[in-house]
């Protein structure tokens, strides 16, 4: 396998696999809902990564070029999809969380660790795709750095929300950093998927 882009998309695809599967069990753990928001956002965003490497092979077959015409659109279609849908549910969450508040509790510990690896895996995946699409433009490659992009500012909002759980303990300063860093994560998918729902009508 010498193409580097398609090395990139297993990759991705390999270590973002692993995310969904550790906070599943980190949510039974503590009472967060940015670690919950977390959980919906990175089976989300598995998928579109999952959705682009078929593509990308799609296109690597001669016998498919027909198919390129149309898979720009639908790239940036498919995340923006996926981002508006993790917005959605999490706006969900902070309403629940509104009407019924309570102070977030339990082992963050593993919660925070997937974050932190998760930061500085996204911030590897987010250059490298920016890199290659300055190299050749590509709908594949820049709907990959968007999402990227969007992870690793989640996931440094994640941080923040969970390490307040480690360094204040108890008391409602945590219940409303969990509440703001999911609010926060809902306005940043929301324009993010505007972006790219504007370059799908473009594409």
């Amino acid at each position: 396998m010498q193409d580097k882009r398609l090395k990139t998309l297993v990759l991705s695809v390999v270590l973002s696999a692993f995310g969904p599967l550790v906070l599943m069990v980190a949510m039974f753990m503590n009472t967060a809902a940015t670690q919950v928001a977390d959980f919906v956002r990175r089976t989300a965003e598995l998928g579109v990564l999952i959705l682009a490497l078929w593509m990308y092979k799609k296109l690597s077959n001669p016998l498919k070029r027909s198919f390129k015409r149309r898979y720009g659109s639908t790239m940036y279609y498919a995340s923006a999809g996926v981002l508006s849908f993790s917005a959605l549910f999490l706006t969900v969450i902070i309403i629940l969380d509104i009407v019924n508040p309570s102070i977030p509790e339990g082992n963050v510990l593993l919660g925070l660790t997937v974050a932190v690896l998760g930061a500085v895996v996204n911030s590897f995946f987010f250059v490298r795709y920016t890199l290659f699409n300055k190299e050749r433009s590509s709908a594949i490659m820049d709907s990959q750095g968007n999402i990227y992009q969007a992870k690793l500012i989640v996931d440094v909002n994640v941080i923040i929300a969970l390490a307040s759980v480690l360094i204040f303990q108890e008391g409602w300063i945590i219940y409303w950093i969990d509440l703001t860093g999911t609010a926060v994560i809902v306005i940043y998918l929301l324009i993010r998927s505007a972006t790219l729902f504007k370059k799908g009508k473009s594409a």
